[in-house]
């Protein structure tokens, strides 16, 4: 470092420089050199036995400032008081001396291979500076081949402290000696105001001496005196005399006799004070204040001398004699610092406007400085004067004391505002100084002074001078090393040879940490520059911290300003150069200009606070350096990314949907039965298969195949970003990723495609993604999703650095913790992309040798069949599990509705039956025995598939489900994926036959009775009916010969052909016997046939059994077999939901037992009609059709009959209808009533009879009591009860008297209320009550009585 005179007390210190003597590395002079350092402090007893003494300081370093003025003896040691010869003892006569280049020496060179040798170069190299006291050689070795001398000082191990202590205790002897003699030359001579100003310096190549070439003259072994030639006299004036004692007491207060010091040094003030000699006056009183803070710190007693305690305002202000161990010299200190401070700056001042040359300027304004340094160390011990502080002055190490509390503290008065002035008026005044280093020195010491008052404005903006100064002279710098070197100044400087490895890195450190700490006077704290890596790593808490520093300077000061100073220190470097610190600076320049951290996927206003041409500018530097540094011996040496949050978010897709994979649970496999290919058939049963996902689960790899991401990327720069290579970042198990190159646009977000393929089945996580940007190191970046701004914060009057510094705080050992932080930030979190990685996968497709093109025309109610093939794909994996599935826009459209809750029981119904029992699509296996559980890869499966038209079907699709699980479904304990191939078909449906209108009538109960026997009669074959003139006749002959004709109605049918082509249809009816209707035939079944023109309407008459249903009332069921549970959301009446479910169990009953078929003559085709869509019942239609639980038969004989009577057809009781009789008047009668009980249960009854006149009003009606007698009663209990499919008949004697039209009108009724059996839950629905039921006949019997 050299010797820095702006320490307060750098006038006690001995200035020492080593230099290399003989072969020695830069290491191990560096090492040598550290090591006497450590004992750069030396007790005075311990050189001599001088009383009262204290400690010989050494500043010792291997550099020495040559443009430093030499006002030799006033400064005493400005240049050099020791030199030092480095000698490293193992190499001498072993290793061959290089140049500066790294090349072996030349022959011809003389290389010093022999102490003497190196004793001799050594002699050479003396100058003839004047002050230079001790010149000697240390040879810095274990152990000598040969005697040392005299001369020599041996430093055996460099690693202990003995060793190098003991040195500079000899050092210290001879330094003794030295002065000693010199001061004994002074005495008796005159001695000028400003000696040595007009001495020539002694011309130097460097900071180390090089021996003279060519030379013959015999070298002296005399040292020569350290003092300037004298003129010859040995007069000695007064103002001589003085002068002579203060040069004595500055060379006692070096060598460590303060006390005696303090006494020469007094005398000669007072001799200069009454001289008026002002210079000599000021450096008497600087030295004495520098003893006296010696002999405090060092717990010495000492007397205040008159000198000093006659300053302006301060007499009688002291004692004679001040002993500190009572503490007094703190106070003694603390009162006498500022005015003796001032004194002397007052004194400097008086002799600042003289004449005396350019050189004492520069040194006045260095004691200026120095003075100040004084009192600012004191003034950052909190304005107080403390052991700690004198501690701080004089070693300037920071004393840690246990027992601070006990401390005594003085106070000082100090203004800060007066020493900044100080401080600002000495650089000033600096710049008309005739050495440009001189004035750079300064404003680094003032620089740091007002940084240690903390007048952080002030101390940044005298650093960016400094920096800006730096720029023009480290360029003239290169331009006149380039030119003593031959070489052009913009040619790249050669490669640094190893001789220089040594020394060239400290001096970089050096530099560097002058460019952080200037950037951190700005509020930019950097973090150190990293040394040339391969690849930076994914470090979540380096992020957060590099994230926490942008916040903050954004947060706080100007961001502009901080950004000027950066691009200060890149100048720095760049004229240095030192590219490492170039890149790191330009990066954090790029860095600090974003505006947001994560961008915008879509608009982006937040431009940088940089333009766009710097922005390229320093990319292009970039590259400049990048390049240059294989040159200037920074290899692999890259820029850092200014991005962190570079990967916002990355995505798996599937590149095609056969690749998709779908997860489900292990309870989806209770679905498959035992063979290898399953169907659904079961459409309300839950199929997991037919939705893409059954669960929620992470995204999922398949092991050996490759998987595409859709990786989005940010640029917060408004210029390219050219990324050579980049990857995904995976954990887990092994994953391989796909390099690709991409480039990304300005100012923007943009996805990119990205592959990889998973290697073994596992867990897998993308965190993010590796990249190598052009002219950057290759670096991880984690994946940040969700965007993140900077907390909004009040802005404060304290802020930056001054903020930083209030907030710390001092714990009670007295360390500055950490600063407390009032910055409150939530950093993003990483959002890794978790997947999951499966075995390898079969390949299924499925396809159809039947149906070349996959579109089908269809008429409706038409069937289809074609044949699909399932074949796997695969070279190496079999399929354990398949499942196929259909689906069409028929059971979708169904499905939909039925999720409609306000849907009634019966339209509920309605689609679940055209959902199950009537599909669109069915899959039909054909007559195979497959025996085999795996789907071996190449092998195959055929499948039938049958297409149905039904109205609305668009399109369909045979759907397939695979996987290979590896084990049994049983032994499934976690999830499982498949995929999904799948067939689509299109399909076009045109009408055939519609339904317009239907209706069911009754048949008279007279239209088929007849008294003629026609047991003999038979039906027309399979009792077809055709369109004929005799239709009803046939129809007419069908009844009467059917032994129940009562028991069937007529269905009028509309039927409607729609189809541009003639279409022939057939109708058929059977009577249902209980059975399913699959159990059942049509063999006896009544059949029509007609022909239907395109667009004709044709109304066809069908002959229907009449219905009897156990339980009309009974709930209608639901075809969701898996709904234990279903609560009606009907909002009918009891009345209308009675009628509703009435209605739905007739009309079940009819469609089974009518069915309807159509045929196309030309083409062949044929279909079937939907009944189910055209027949709709309503009340009277379901009263027609229905058989009630209990029927009533009329039948009249005459009571008694001859033979004659039972042969004659005109006899008393003739029969003329099933209920209609002719009785003859004043003949008795029996009318017998047949009660039949259809239902399953015995009934208890009571029959009433009505007899009445027809055709008349009621209260005339019912006057029978000369027209109509009976006997028995007309109310009765039927007994015995009526079983189940029982019959009972009862009689009634009946006498019409007069001639007239009779009826007699029959009811029975429940003697007991009668409780539902319909399990409904719906109290008000069906009769649920206590009722009791009544039925009517039908018809009333019909009398007509005549005479």
């Amino acid at each position: 470092m050299g010797y820095n005179p702006f320490l307060p007390i750098a006038g006690a210190k001995v200035n020492v420089l080593c230099i290399p003597a003989g072969p020695i590395t830069p290491d191990r002079f560096q090492k040598f050199i550290k090591a006497l350092q450590s004992a750069a402090r030396v007790e005075r007893k311990a050189v001599d036995s001088t009383p009262s003494s204290g400690c010989i300081f050494f500043d010792i370093s291997a550099t020495q400032d040559k443009w430093r003025p030499h006002l030799f003896p006033f400064e005493t040691n400005s240049r050099c008081q020791v030199l030092l010869g480095i000698i490293d003892g193992e190499r001498i006569g072993k290793t061959p001396v290089t140049d500066s280049n790294g090349s072996d020496a030349p022959q011809n060179d003389v290389v010093p291979d022999t102490v003497e040798a190196i004793k001799a170069a050594f002699e050479e190299q003396r100058l003839a500076e004047p002050g230079l006291a001790v010149r000697r050689l240390i040879y810095c070795a274990s152990s000598s081949s040969t005697s040392l001398g005299p001369d020599l000082i041996s430093m055996p191990n460099a690693d202990g402290s003995d060793d190098a202590r003991e040195v500079m205790t000899t050092i210290s002897r001879l330094l003794v000696e030295s002065l000693t003699a010199v001061v004994s030359e002074l005495k008796d001579q005159p001695i000028s105001m400003v000696p040595g100003s007009s001495a020539q310096p002694v011309r130097r190549t460097g900071t180390t001496p090089v021996p003279s070439s060519g030379s013959s003259t015999p070298v002296s072994t005399k040292p020569t005196s350290p003092m300037p030639n004298s003129n010859g006299t040995n007069t000695q004036s007064e103002t001589s005399r003085g002068r002579y004692n203060i040069i004595q007491g500055m060379f006692r207060a070096q060598c460590g006799s303060w006390t005696n010091a303090i006494d020469s040094l007094a005398e000669g003030a007072s001799m200069a004070q009454n001289g008026q000699d002002h210079l000599w006056h000021a450096k008497a009183l600087e030295y004495l204040l520098i003893c006296m803070i010696l002999l405090s710190w060092s717990d010495m007693s000492f007397t205040v001398p008159q000198v000093c305690r006659s300053l302006p305002n301060r007499s009688g202000a002291f004692q004679a004699e001040v002993t500190p161990r009572s503490g007094d010299s703190l106070k003694v200190l603390a009162q006498l610092l500022p005015p003796m401070v001032e004194t002397i700056l007052e004194l400097y001042a008086r002799v600042a406007n003289l004449d005396l040359g350019g050189s004492l300027q520069d040194v006045l304004r260095e004691s200026r400085v120095r003075l100040v340094n004084l009192l600012v160390f004191v003034k950052r011990a909190g304005g107080v004067l403390t052991n700690q502080g004198l501690e701080q002055i004089v070693t300037g190490v920071e004393e840690v004391s246990q027992t601070s509390v006990l401390t005594k503290e003085e106070p000082v008065a100090i203004s800060k505002a007066g020493l900044a002035n100080i401080l600002i008026e000495t650089l000033q005044e600096a710049q008309s100084s005739r050495s440009m280093l001189h004035h750079t020195g300064l404003m680094v010491a003032v620089a740091t002074s007002l940084s240690v008052l903390g007048l952080q404005r002030k101390h940044a903006f005298y650093i960016k001078q400094l920096m800006q100064q730096f720029v023009p002279r480290l360029i003239e710098a290169r331009k006149v090393g380039a030119s003593e070197a031959g070489v052009h100044p913009a040619a790249g400087l050669p490669p640094v040879s190893p001789a220089l490895q040594g020394i060239i890195p400290e001096m970089v450190i050096g530099t560097r940490t002058m460019l952080s700490l200037a950037a951190g006077t700005y509020g930019v704290p950097l973090p150190p520059i990293p040394q040339p890596h391969q690849r930076t790593t994914a470090d979540l808490t380096s992020v957060h911290d590099r994230l926490r520093t942008w916040a903050i300077e954004r947060d706080s000061g100007d961001a502009v300003l901080k950004l000027e100073m950066l691009r200060t220190c890149v100048s720095v470097c760049e004229a240095l150069p030192d590219v490492p610190a170039g890149l790191h600076f330009s990066s954090n320049i790029l860095r600090g200009a974003k505006r947001v951290v994560t961008m915008p996927r879509y608009s982006v206003k937040d431009a940088p606070l940089i333009s766009v041409e710097e922005q390229a500018r320093l990319l292009d530097s970039m590259q400049r350096a990048v390049s240059a540094a294989p040159r200037l011996g920074a290899d692999s040496c890259r820029a850092e990314y200014w991005d962190d949050f570079l990967v916002r978010d990355v995505q798996v897709f599937e590149r095609d949907p056969f690749s998709k994979l779908i997860a489900h649970k292990p309870s989806d496999l209770a679905i498959r039965g035992s063979a290898l290919v399953d169907t659904v058939r079961d459409p309300f049963i839950y199929n997991p298969f037919s939705k893409d996902k059954s669960i929620t689960a992470a995204p999922v790899l398949v092991a050996g195949e490759l998987a595409s991401f859709a990786v989005l990327l940010q640029n917060p720069l408004e210029v390219e970003i050219e990324i050579e290579e980049i990857r995904l970042l995976s954990e887990g198990c092994a994953f391989t990723p796909s390099v690709h190159s991409i480039v990304l646009g300005p100012l923007s977000s943009q996805l990119f495609t990205l592959s990889g393929t998973p290697v073994e089945r596992g867990d897998l996580e993308i965190i993010g993604c590796r990249a190598r940007i052009h002219n950057c190191y290759e670096q991880d970046f984690l994946t940040f999703r969700d965007d993140w701004r900077p907390p909004i914060t009040l802005k404060q009057r304290a802020v930056g650095r001054s903020r930083l510094k209030k907030e710390k705080v001092v714990d009670g050992e007295g360390d500055e913790t950490a600063p407390v932080a009032d910055f409150t930030l939530n950093p993003p979190a990483t959002t890794p992309l978790k997947l999951k990685v499966i075995s390898a996968q079969p390949r299924l497709d499925i396809t159809s040798s039947s149906l070349r093109d996959p579109a089908i025309m269809l008429l409706e109610g038409e069937k289809r069949l074609f044949d699909v093939t399932l074949l796997n794909h695969s070279n190496t994996m079999p399929a354990d599990l398949v499942l196929i599935t259909t689906e069409d826009t028929v059971s979708e459209r169904l499905k939909e509705a039925l999720v409609n809750q306000d849907l009634t029981p019966a339209e509920k119904y309605e689609l679940q039956n055209q959902l199950a029992l009537q599909p669109a699509v069915d899959i039909q296996d054909k007559h195979r025995v497959d025996s085999k559980k795996v789907l071996d890869p190449g092998a195959g499966i055929a499948y039938t598939v049958a297409v149905f038209g039904r109205p609305g079907l668009v399109s369909a699709m045979i759907q397939a489900d695979f996987a290979f699980l590896g084990t049994p479904s049983a032994e499934v304990k976690e999830t499982f994926y498949t995929r999904q191939t799948h067939f689509p078909v299109s399909i076009t449906v045109n009408g055939s036959v519609e339904m317009p209108r239907c209706n069911i009538l009754p048949i008279h109960s007279d239209f088929s009775w007849t008294t003629t026997d026609l047991s003999n009669m038979q039906p027309e074959q399979n009792g077809n009916i055709t369109r004929s003139g005799t239709e009803m006749t046939k129809l007419l002959q069908w009844l009467k010969i059917q032994p129940n004709s009562n028991q069937y109605c007529m269905l009028s049918v509309d039927l409607r052909n729609v189809w541009p082509q003639p279409l022939t249809v057939e109708l058929q009816a059977r009577k249902s016997n209980g059975q399913s209707a699959d159990d059942q035939t049509w063999d006896d079944a009544y059949q029509i046939m007609d022909t239907l023109q395109p667009g004709h309407v044709s109304r066809v008459i069908l002959l229907v059994p009449r219905i009897f249903i156990q339980d009309a009332h009974a709930p209608i069921p639901s075809l969701e077999t898996q709904k234990q549970f279903v609560v009606t959301a009907s909002k009918l009446s009891a009345e209308a939901e009675a009628a509703s479910r009435e209605s739905f169990w007739y009309r079940e009953e009819l469609l089974r037992c009518v069915r309807g078929t159509w045929r196309e003559e030309s083409s062949g085709r044929t279909g079937e009609i939907d009944l189910r869509k055209g027949i709709r019942l309503s009340p009277r239609m379901v009263d027609v059709l229905k058989i009630d639980h209990v029927e009533i038969d009329y039948a009249i004989e005459p009571h008694e009959s001859s033979e004659h009577e039972k042969s004659d057809t005109t006899g008393a009781v003739q029969q003329i209808g099933r209920s209609h009789f002719i009785v003859r008047t004043e003949t008795f009668a029996t009318l017998f009533v047949t009660l039949h009980n259809h239902t399953q249960e015995t009934l208890r009854l009571i029959l009433r009879l009505q007899p009445a006149l027809r055709h008349q009003p009621h209260n005339i009606a019912l006057d029978l009591s000369k027209r109509f007698a009976w006997t028995g009663v007309l109310q009765r209990a039927v007994y015995p009860a009526v079983e189940p499919g029982g019959v009972f008949v009862a009689k009634l004697g009946v006498i019409p008297l007069v001639d007239g039209e009779y009826e007699i009108n029959a009811s029975v009724e429940e003697m007991a209320a009668h409780r539902t059996q319909s399990g409904s839950k719906n109290p008000g629905v069906a009769g649920p009550g206590a009722e009791r039921r009544i039925w009517h006949a039908r018809s009333p019997c019909l009398i007509d009585a005549t005479s």
